[in-house]
């Protein structure tokens, strides 16, 4: 069997646009869960709790960190940009 780490491949963006209601954050966490079922390490977040996180993280001089925990995941799924 296969790891996901072997076939990793340059990571790329994915945004979804679209109207309220039409199934964005649906079909995000759906991803999300198919890829963590995959083996592959995911993160789901909001867009303002991130935020929030890194200006603390800022804040308390611990942005290095929190980023690194971030680019720690194969996946990061962020919800709710607009």
């Amino acid at each position: 069997m296969s790891t996901p780490s072997r076939h990793r491949k340059k990571a790329q963006p994915l945004c979804l646009i679209g109207d309220s209601g039409t199934g964005k954050s649906h079909l995000l966490i759906a991803l999300g869960t198919e890829a963590a079922m995959a083996g592959f390490r995911v993160k789901y977040t909001l867009a303002t709790k991130l935020v929030n996180e890194l200006v603390e993280a800022a804040d308390e001089k611990q942005l290095s960190k929190t980023i690194a925990r971030y680019g720690r995941v194969d996946l990061l799924c962020i919800d709710e940009l607009g």
